[in-house]
């Protein structure tokens, strides 16, 4: 199962990992491809995870209290308890208080909500969204690279785990590098290109390279 790293869904979906720390910590949304385990480990989340996170960091912008998403949270999973992630597979309203199930009877919700203003949480437009931006930001790009006025292929790719991004160079076997942002990264593959020219005798140790120049 592939599983997303805290780093990756912070920097794809602009959700704070200290968030997902406390939510993991407090038990309202736990990683359940693999949990923490103390000091130096990663948590990965499940996709149905990153589509639970969404509904939670949507229904915050919402100014629905994570108390109000607790319970409703709970509500959920005893009443579908054959759910592995509710969140992710039932449709609700809210209307910044409280939070409701859409049943198969859409007059009950009506007349609920008949006086108030709701905003929907459209779960399975998420769903398609949040794929299309997870292979957009996993998916492999070629860019061309300028190093001491030779152009090279760069192979670049977002690990989904640790959210770095590593480079690997066509032209250079077992030339590469890696960065914490595509920008760093571009850096890092220039400065690996031009020590791996040096090193194979193509450039002379004083060659003054020219830094990464992707177009």
């Amino acid at each position: 199962m592939q599983g997303y790293g805290s780093r990756f869904i912070a920097t794809t979906f602009g959700i704070p990992a200290s968030a997902l720390n406390y939510w993991d910590r407090t038990g309202l949304l736990k990683p359940s491809v693999r949990p923490a385990a103390g000091r130096g480990t990663k948590r990965l989340y499940s996709f149905r995870d990153l589509v639970q996170i969404l509904v939670v960091s949507r229904l915050r912008t919402m100014d629905v209290s994570l108390q109000r998403i607790r319970k409703c949270l709970d509500f959920l999973r005893k009443k579908f308890p054959h759910l592995e992630a509710p969140l992710a597979e039932v449709s609700l309203v809210t209307d910044g208080e409280t939070i409701f199930l859409l049943t198969d009877d859409p007059d009950k919700v009506l007349d609920t909500l008949r006086q108030q203003l709701v905003w929907s949480v459209p779960i399975a437009a998420w769903v398609k969204s949040a794929r299309e931006i997870v292979e957009a930001a996993t998916s492999p790009r070629t860019e061309r690279v300028t190093v001491a006025g030779r152009r090279f292929n760069v192979t670049m790719e977002q690990d989904p785990e640790d959210g770095w991004w590593v480079g690997l160079v066509k032209e250079l076997p077992g030339c590469g590098s890696q960065g914490t942002t595509l920008e760093e990264l571009r850096y890092m593959v220039a400065d690996a290109i031009h020590e791996t020219l040096i090193a194979r005798g193509d450039l002379p140790d004083h060659a003054q390279a020219g830094k990464a120049a992707a177009v």
